[in-house]
Order: structure tokens, then C-alpha cells, then sequence
């Protein structure tokens, strides 16, 4: 049985936005899966952190599966689809694949270090005028994307997984969805799934009223 490490909400964290991708796929896929929450302060922040050992960044997700250790959530993402497939979530057809693998990309490329931005511009209290434009702009690109369809790619992917947990994020930050018809549909859609019944996921719509 495979395990995961995560992080899950508490007082001093909002939980991980990384590991929640791999839990929902996990659910995504039917598979029965142990969920060994930790405690970030002490058991990967500290340089001697038991958990080092697997992951030496001192982050999550950490995937375990018999013995097999993974940690980067894309890398996990593909490896799970992969190794339990074939599965819709990762397309067989070259370019509907390279399609989702570019969006899963650009979700650990491009937005999370513009949502980081704009994350530590806020609780340093300094200026954010140019971090919150640039989240705005890409999540323009992301709305252009999703006019018309109702996921990111062909069919609801590992794609829609990544994203649908990095951009929730944004919204206890303050960013207004609201001219971004497109991405609140397709955030609708999402908590329609019972892969999405999520403490982290849904703590994030309600942040920004979308529930």
C-alpha cells in the first residue's frame, strides 16, 4: 500500500498545497493509500530531521511506495498514473500528453513562484503591486485556456489535479476571482468530485467565498 507524507492543516500551517495533489489523484485512482501526517517544525524543518532521509529538501510530498521513495509532486503524479495506468488522468496520444505535462509544468514553473511572490510581499507588508500583477496576468492566460472546455486539457488530467490545488491558494491572499468566470467554473467542477472533499481544498474556496 502506498504512503504519503503530508502535511494537513493545523494552527501554524495551511497545510500542503503539493501533497493535496497527490492524495487527490491517489483518491482519483481508487487506491487505498496510509497518510502519515507530519509536523513540519520538527520532523523535516531541523537539518537532522528523521525524514531527511527521504526527502533531504525537508518538504513534501514524500511518496512510499513498497520501499519505492518519490518525492516532487509532478514526478509523482506521473509515476502513480504510469505505474498503476493506463489512466485518462495521463493521455497515451503524444500531444494530448505533452499538453498536460505543459500545464504541469507551468503550475511548478510559473505560478507557484509568482504565488510565492505575491505570498511573502503580503506578510512582509511591503509593496505587492507588481507580484499581484503578475498573478492576475497568469491567471488571465489560465481563464483564456479554459474558455470553452471544461478542463484544462482534452479530459480532466493530472493537469486540472496540479492546478486545482495551486490555484486555490491565491484566494486567502486576497485575489479576487471575480473577473475570472472561467476559473470559478472550473473550481466548481473540481469540488463536485469526491476526490476534492478536502480540508485543505475546500478551507481555500471558503477563504474566497467560492463555496
Amino acid at each position: 500500500m502506498p504512503r504519503l507524507y503530508h502535511i494537513l492543516p493545523r494552527g501554524d500551517h495551511p497545510g500542503s498545497h503539493n501533497a493535496l495533489k497527490v492524495a487527490v489523484l491517489l483518491r482519483e485512482l481508487d487506491l487505498e493509500f496510509e497518510l502519515v501526517d507530519l509536523d513540519p517544525a520538527t520532523q523535516l524543518r531541523p537539518a537532522d530531521a528523521p525524514l531527511r532521509r527521504l526527502n533531504p529538501n525537508g518538504l513534501t510530498p514524500i511518496l512510499d511506495d513498497d520501499g519505492f521513495i518519490l518525492w516532487e509532486s509532478a514526478a509523482i503524479l506521473q509515476y502513480l498514473c504510469e505505474s498503476r495506468g493506463p489512466t485518462p488522468l495521463l493521455p497515451i496520444e503524444t500531444r494530448q500528453r505533452a499538453r498536460v505535462l505543459q500545464w504541469l509544468a507551468w503550475e511548478g514553473s510559473t505560478l507557484i513562484p509568482a504565488l510565492m511572490a505575491l505570498y511573502m510581499a503580503r506578510i512582509g507588508g511591503g509593496e505587492d503591486t507588481s507580484a499581484a500583477t503578475r498573478v492576475d496576468f497568469l491567471l488571465g492566460l489560465l481563464e483564456q485556456q479554459m474558455a470553452g472546455r471544461d478542463w484544462v486539457g482534452e479530459s480532466y488530467s493530472i493537469a486540472d489535479i496540479a492546478l486545482g490545488a495551486g490555484v486555490p491558494a491565491l484566494l486567502p491572499l486576497g485575489v479576487d476571482f471575480t473577473p475570472f468566470p472561467e476559473l470559478r467554473h472550473w473550481l466548481a467542477r473540481l469540488r463536485a468530485r469526491p476526490a476534492w472533499q478536502d480540508d485543505i481544498f475546500l478551507g481555500d474556496l471558503r477563504a474566497g467565498g467560492l463555496t
